[in-house]
């Protein structure tokens, strides 16, 4: 995997070209120099981290034939107070919205994406940071 990073010439303001070719744009806030114009780069981390889970829980799901009408994760992160500001731990509530899984279905999605396949969410307990899990599952999106 490679990827090259260019400053836009802007107070801390960069672009990132992964070789997908989709860019991403990050930014800090202007009281530390940034402009404040896109996500933090520890928010790309915690939004990476999600989509690399929930694509992993979804797809299992799919694997299943389970329909998945919905698919949201609220996400709470906490960061050390001192430097260097790693995470330390993470809650997500999942609402999935199927008419035919169980609740089975989506805790096997879940472990199979956090013991197995979510290489994201392996890299933030490797380094410590405690992950919570919980689902709401709802068959009629009521």
């Amino acid at each position: 995997m490679t990827a090259q990073l260019e400053w836009t010439g802007q107070g801390l303001h960069f672009l990132v070209r992964p070789e997908s070719g989709h860019e991403l744009v990050f930014d800090s806030p202007v009281e530390v120099g940034g402009t404040d114009q896109a996500a933090r780069p520890m928010e790309g981390l915690l939004a990476s981290m999600l989509a690399c889970f929930s694509a992993d829980v979804v797809s299992i799901l799919q694997k299943k034939r389970k329909t998945v009408r919905t698919f949201r994760v609220q996400a709470q992160a906490e960061r050390r107070e001192e430097f260097p500001r790693v995470f330390t731990a993470v809650t997500l509530h999942l609402r999935v919205e199927s008419p035919d899984a169980t609740p089975a279905d989506v805790e096997r999605s879940i472990e199979l994406s956090r013991t197995k396949y979510c290489s994201a969410m392996a890299m933030f307990e490797a380094a410590g940071c405690r992950i919570h899990i919980t689902y709401e599952l709802n068959p009629s999106g009521t």
